[in-house]
C-alpha cells in the first residue's frame, strides 16, 4: 500500500487506487501493475484528481477474498473518496461482486471507461465473467487433450545433452587417481622418515607448507591430507615398528589387543566352566584387568571380548550361562 495526503483537495477529487494481477509472475515483474498505474495516473491528470492511496495484490479475479481490496474500500468510505481501477476486469470477474459493490453506494470509476453507467457496468462485468469461464474451459480442454496424447502439462522437459562422450568421466577419474597415487609415492619417503623420527601429522604438514611443497589443488597441507598419503602408501613404505603400527591402527586398538592377549586364557577357561557374565566380571576385577573406557565390566563388554577371543562373529553357538 502507498499512501499520500494532499491538503486542499475537494471531496469530489479524492481517489483511492486499486490494482490487481492474477499470477505471482506478473506481481514479481511489476509489468501488470505498472500498466494499470499508468492508466490511473493519466486519468487523474485529465480530471485533476488527488490520489490518497494505492492498494495492489495478486489474486484471481473470480475470488471474493481480497484483503487489499477490502482495505481500499474501507479507506474510500472513511475518506469519502472514489475507488479508481484501471479496468473493470481488474476489480473482479464476478458479476455478483460488482452488483454488491454498486448496491453499497460506494463510488468507483474505471480509468479506461470513465463515463460508464450502472447498465454498462453490469454488461461489462458479465462479459468479463463469461470471458473468464471460457478461458478456464479452454485450459481444461487443452490439458485433457494433452493427457490423452500421453503428454504432460507445463513446460516440456528439455533433453539433457551430455557434455562429454560416454566413459569420459570414468577415464578422467582414473587419470586423476593415477596422478594422486604417483604424487603420494613421491612424497612417501619424506613422510615416513618424519614418522620414524616421531613427528606428528600436523608437524609434517606445517613443514611441507613452510618448505613450499605444493599439495594437490593448491590447498594448504593439513594433518588429514598427510594421513591420507600415509594410508595410501602404508603397505609399500611403512616400517614394521610398534610406533608406526600404533599410528596406523590407533593407540586405543593397540591397547585393546594387548588387553585381549592377556585375558584370553582366563576368558576361555571361564567360558568352558559355563559361569555367568557376573562371575566373569567379578573375576576380571579381582585380577586387576581394567575395564574398557575406565568403566565397569558389564555383560556387553564381556561378550565383545569373548567374541574377539573366540574369533567368531557371533556367540550363538557358544552360549555362556547367565
Amino acid at each position: 500500500m502507498r499512501l499520500w495526503v494532499k491538503e486542499g483537495a475537494g471531496p469530489g477529487r479524492r481517489f483511492v487506487a486499486y490494482y490487481r494481477v492474477s499470477t505471482g509472475r506478473q506481481g514479481s515483474s511489476g509489468l501488470g501493475i505498472d500498466a494499470q498505474r499508468a492508466l490511473v495516473r493519466k486519468f487523474l491528470v485529465a480530471n485533476e484528481g488527488c490520489l490518497l492511496a494505492e492498494f495492489s495484490e495478486t489474486n484471481s479475479g473470480r475470488k471474493d477474498d481480497r484483503p487489499q481490496l477490502n482495505s481500499a474500500l474501507a479507506l474510500s468510505r472513511v475518506a469519502r473518496a472514489t475507488l479508481i481501477i484501471a479496468r473493470l476486469d481488474r476489480l473482479s470477474r464476478n458479476v455478483r461482486m460488482i452488483s454488491r459493490l454498486m448496491e453499497s453506494g460506494l463510488d468507483f470509476v474505471t480509468a479506461d471507461f470513465p463515463f460508464a453507467n450502472k447498465f454498462t457496468i453490469h454488461i461489462l462485468a458479465a462479459i468479463a465473467e463469461y470471458e473468464s469461464q471460457l478461458q478456464s474451459e479452454r485450459t481444461k480442454a487443452a490439458i485433457a487433450a494433452s493427457r490423452g496424447r500421453g503428454g504432460g502439462i507445463g513446460k516440456p522437459k528439455r533433453e539433457r545433452v551430455p557434455r562429454f562422450p560416454p566413459g569420459c568421466q570414468r577415464l578422467s577419474a582414473l587419470a586423476r587417481r593415477t596422478r594422486s597415487e604417483a604424487r603420494a609415492r613421491d612424497l612417501a619417503p619424506l613422510i615416513w622418515r618424519s614418522i620414524a623420527d616421531g613427528k606428528s601429522y600436523r608437524v609434517i604438514a606445517d613443514r611441507f607448507n613452510a618448505q613450499g611443497i605444493r599439495p594437490a589443488r593448491n590447498a594448504p597441507w593439513t594433518a588429514h591430507s598427510i594421513w591420507r598419503i600415509v594410508r595410501m602408501t602404508a603397505e609399500e613404505f611403512a616400517p614394521k615398528t610398534d610406533g608406526v603400527r600404533m599410528k596406523l591402527t590407533g593407540a586405543a586398538q593397540i591397547k585393546v589387543s594387548r588387553r585381549l592377549s592377556a585375558m584370553r586364557p582366563l576368558l576361555l577357561a571361564l567360558r568352558d566352566e559355563g559361569v555367568s557374565y557376573a562371575t566373569i566380571a567379578s573375576e576380571l576385577r579381582r585380577r586387576g584387568f581394567e575395564a574398557p573406557q575406565r568403566g565397569n565390566w558389564g555383560p556387553a563388554s564381556i561378550r565383545r571380548y569373548l567374541m574377539r577371543a573366540l574369533d567368531v562373529p557371533s556367540l550363538r553357538s557358544h552360549r555362556v550361562g547367565q
